[in-house]
């Protein structure tokens, strides 16, 4: 597989995640006021339930902090209203420039790609999931994944996916440096092409850059897969949810 053909489906596997990374998040709250009646109650219901996601996401704000050397302040935790907003954890840190500011709001997607990573490998085997798939083809996926669930600890894993890819997206406060960062990074890239050193580069570290991308897509498919098993579970309960309601008029 080409470059260019594993970083378009690296991104559409990304772009497919992240989408719906955001439903769930959307239709779990839905849900859960649905039930209750209560905006409260399903704030605080939605906080227990993705707990250990928000705990990483908070978490890795802070380690990364520390390690570029900047200034850490309140490390908070619990839902709460502030400027008209829900926040379900906040962590106070010193502005150290566009760069560090950039990769401290990217660290809860960095340690949250690292976590589903290691139980994507680790613990379901996805790469030789991935290698089946390759020579079997997709017709044969269901077969493929057939006795998934029979891995120990299955539904344990199952949540620990859930909880960090619905809670591993950057919040609006996390992506406001990435702009100027961008910015930086773009006219680094252009200075390196027009000296004639990217493809140079390309060239060097294009297995390597394959490589990772594949085993970053194969983690983010399966991820996308549970995910989506979810999806179909949830949708299913508002369905039966609206349908109850209705029954009751």
């Amino acid at each position: 597989m080409s470059l260019l053909t594993q970083i378009a489906l690296f991104a559409a596997t990304l772009a497919a995640f992240m989408a719906l990374s955001r439903w769930i998040n959307h239709q779990v709250q839905v849900i859960g006021l649905r039930v209750t009646g209560s905006g409260t109650v399903t704030i605080m219901l939605y906080y227990l339930l993705m707990f250990p996601g928000i705990l990483l996401h908070e978490l890795s704000h802070h380690l990364t902090a520390r390690l570029l050397g900047m200034r850490v302040g309140k490390f908070s935790m619990g839902p709460r209203i502030r400027h008209n907003a829900i926040e379900l954890g906040s962590v106070t840190v010193s502005s150290g420039g566009p760069v560090r500011d950039s990769l401290v709001g990217l660290a809860p997607f960095l340690f949250g790609t690292a976590a589903l990573l290691l139980v994507s490998y680790l613990v379901f085997d996805v790469g030789t999931l991935g290698q089946r798939l390759a020579q079997e083809g997709w017709a044969r996926l269901f077969d493929i994944l057939d006795g998934i669930w029979l891995t120990p600890d299955f539904w344990v894993w199952a949540y620990v996916i859930f909880v960090v890819s619905n809670a591993m997206t950057p919040s609006p406060a996390d992506r406001q440096p990435w702009l100027v960062a961008s910015i930086y990074i773009g006219i680094a890239l252009v200075a390196v092409w027009l000296l004639g050193g990217l493809p140079i580069l390309a060239e060097t570290f294009r297995p390597q850059v394959i490589g990772a991308l594949h085993g970053l897509t194969l983690g983010f498919l399966f991820t996308a897969a549970m995910n989506l098993a979810i999806a179909a579970a949830l949708w299913v309960t508002e369905v039966l949810i609206v349908g109850v309601g209705r029954s009751r008029r």
